[in-house]
């Protein structure tokens, strides 16, 4: 049972923990049901049973994307429902779906199906304004921005500066996994949605491929309003169909013609196409682990560290970008990432990520002025680049052990009411930039 409530109704969620991935999977499992119709004519009273205690279970999560998942599923039975249905069947159908709608009435269900139609929904608007920012996040990161990073890079470089919402995916499978994923990943995962549901196409002869068509539809569909996808659970019907529609191609040799086949890897390749060039224009731009924002190359780098720039770093920075289009800055969070021979002005705080001193005076060769901000390691640990213009920041309130080991290495700074984090850090540490 759910701990999360509406209306003083708990949200059903099947220990999934997570009442929209409940609906989805019901969602599934309402049209995999109508299979045994399939396979015996009077199986569709036991298919109707189960799809209308489906029914009630979906309405007692609460979910406005499962509902939408189960209706999509649905349609392409819809579509190639036998003509004419008996008048039986047809008042059994009708009232399977009279009963769902009385338990959405108990439930008081129908309340929150409504809300963002006569009134905004934040839980709808966030959706939207997460969503608007994917197709940029995916053009300034042709890499991909990592597996289970979507939330945090949205947060840091995309939120709008006057929002502090906390997100750990897009609140969208698809739109997450592209975003996380890198240009040929992106590819293949649109081209594999839609080569299956090209394989699972019903045809004139072969209507019981309305039901894998359905599942798989349903499954994309909850994906889309939340991150259900990650659930393996969600999978394991659609699989099923799948292998169950593979299997039969190949025993039938019933194979889509030719020029249908060509039809995923070609939309696929356009939307991607188009995606890359009607994605609005951004200042970030991502190379691996290797961040800049502004324009052109910068010349200044920062090795940032989340304890003494902030765990969000990079807000105070747009906000400085903001003030000062003309800012050009390099972003990196550990120094073994930090391009080679294009740093010039290099910004170094906290923790020192890599041990390896060949590394370290490699990624050094080209800096000029050095900066370190609250070093929290000592100089027999670091390599000082030769002729460089070294300066040490450290917050008159810091608390590092280091500290006093630094004047001798250079004029030692100390930052006016500041510890070991320092607040709007652009600030106080890029001064010089134009």
């Amino acid at each position: 049972m759910s701990e999360i409530f509406f209306q003083g109704f708990w949200r059903m969620d099947w220990g999934l923990g997570n009442p929209n991935k409940t609906a989805t999977l019901i969602a599934i499992l309402m049209v995999a049901v109508w299979s045994l119709a399939y396979l015996r004519n009077w199986l569709f009273w036991i298919s109707l049973v189960l799809f209308s205690a489906l029914g009630i279970c979906l309405v007692h999560t609460f979910s406005r994307g499962g509902m939408v998942a189960a209706f999509c599923g649905l349609i392409p039975l819809l579509v190639c429902l036998r003509r004419p249905l008996p008048i039986k069947r047809i008042v059994g159908v009708v009232a399977a779906v009279w009963v769902i709608i009385g338990a959405s009435i108990y439930l008081q269900a129908h309340e929150r199906y409504g809300q963002g139609v006569v009134q905004e929904d934040r839980s709808i608007s966030n959706r939207f304004v997460l969503w608007k920012a994917a197709p940029t996040m995916m053009v300034d990161a042709p890499g991909g921005w990592g597996l289970g990073e979507s939330g945090k890079a949205y947060m840091d470089w995309y939120q709008p500066l006057e929002r502090n919402e906390s997100y750990r995916t897009l609140v969208n499978s698809h739109l997450t996994w592209l975003v996380e994923f890198g240009w040929i990943e992106r590819f293949f995962y649109i081209f594999g949605w839609l080569a299956v549901l090209l394989l699972c196409l019903p045809t004139q002869g072969n209507r019981w491929l309305a039901v894998p068509l359905g599942i798989w539809i349903s499954l994309f569909t909850g994906a889309w309003f939340s991150s259900v996808g990650e659930s393996i659970w969600l999978w394991i019907v659609p699989a099923i169909a799948m292998g169950w529609v593979i299997v039969w191609r190949i025993q039938n040799h019933a194979w889509p013609e030719t020029k249908l086949l060509l039809l995923p890897p070609a939309l696929a390749a356009a939307s991607l196409l188009c995606l890359s060039l009607l994605a609005p224009h951004s200042p970030v731009t991502k190379r691996g682990n290797a961040l800049a924002i502004g324009n052109g190359v910068p010349s200044t780098w920062v090795v940032a560290d989340r304890v003494v720039l902030g765990k969000s770093f990079p807000r105070p920075l747009r906000d400085a970008l903001a003030k000062n289009p003309q800012l050009s800055c390099g972003i990196v969070e550990n120094i073994a990432d930090l391009p080679d021979n294009v740093v010039s002005t290099l910004i170094l705080s906290g923790k020192l990520d890599s041990k390896n001193s060949e590394v370290i005076e490699g990624k050094l060769k080209s800096v000029k002025t050095l900066t370190l901000v609250n070093p929290a390691f000592f100089p027999a640990e670091f390599p000082i680049p030769k002729g460089a213009d070294v300066r040490i920041a450290i917050g008159e309130f810091s608390q590092l052990a280091s500290a006093s080991n630094w004047a001798p290495v250079a004029k030692v700074e100390h930052l006016v009411g500041i510890g070991d984090f320092i607040p709007n850090w652009p600030e106080v540490l890029l001064t010089d930039q134009p």
